[in-house]
């Protein structure tokens, strides 16, 4: 069996989660590779910041506060990057030009011209392995569907429901995070960071947008800031979207 060398740059929530993905990847039969991770980068790298880290992945080898040191270890083959969207740009193409095979978070980018960016530099390395690391479209229903579609199990398709639900938002009390701040998040609201979950399918699919209506909601307008604090909320947190689409293999929208 293969073992592929990851280093995570970003040890919040999905760092820890991917971690835990990777700890729990004996359990899965018939497998090529495993993954193993030896480095992690976060911005604070003292001992209790690491201590889960450190507690829980015994082949881990770098602490680092700087990703370019991680990029720079011959010992990572792959990195997997969760960070805010504000950052996507300058850390996925700097992990590209490093010849570091790529997993990152959705949305790649903040912006149309982030997400440009990004395209360049893989398009530049084509010999690097590039994936968004999304894990709706290996859901066992979701690749059913997609199964099913692709052998025509559902005649003409003229309309698709999708949606997402994301039950932790509707809590008034749940504190402001960076996803609610375009600072960090982009404009974009929900769309870039749940959105991609609602297209995985469609995509797959082969049906690409040719057009975009969209009703965006503020539901909560303000969060509490953990200080006692009530705080603006900036990006939208809801979205209903309406999209024609051209399917791939007729050509019809």
């Amino acid at each position: 069996m293969k073992t592929v060398r990851f280093g995570l740059i970003g040890c919040g929530m999905m760092g820890r989660e991917f971690a835990s993905a990777a700890a729990r990847w004996l359990h899965l039969p018939r497998m090529l590779v495993r993954p193993e991770i030896v480095a992690i980068c976060r911005r604070d790298v003292s001992a209790e910041s690491v201590r889960w880290f450190r507690d829980n992945i015994p082949t881990l080898r770098q602490v680092t506060a700087d990703y370019h040191e991680l990029l720079a270890n011959p010992d990572v083959d792959v990195v997997y990057i969760s960070v805010p969207h504000n950052l996507h740009e300058e850390m996925y193409c700097a992990a590209l030009e490093s010849g570091k095979h790529v997993m990152g978070e959705k949305p790649f980018g903040i912006d149309l011209k982030a997400n440009g960016a990004i395209l360049a530099a893989a398009r530049k390395h084509p010999d690097v392995f590039v994936r968004c690391a999304s894990q709706f479209m290996f859901f066992p229903s979701v690749q059913r569907i997609g199964r099913m579609a692709e052998e025509g199990a559902f005649g003409t398709i003229i309309e698709v429901n999708v949606g997402f639900l994301h039950c932790s938002d509707l809590d008034p009390a749940k504190p402001i995070n960076w996803k609610r701040m375009i600072e960090f998040n982009g404009e974009y609201g929900c769309m870039g960071d749940l959105g991609p979950h609602v297209c995985a399918f469609p995509f797959r699919a082969g049906w690409t947008p040719v057009d975009v209506r969209a009703v965006l909601s503020n539901i909560m307008p303000k969060r509490p800031d953990g200080r006692g604090d009530a705080v603006p909320c900036e990006t939208w947190d809801n979205a209903t979207l309406l999209c024609r689409a051209r399917d791939r293999s007729s050509g019809d929208v």
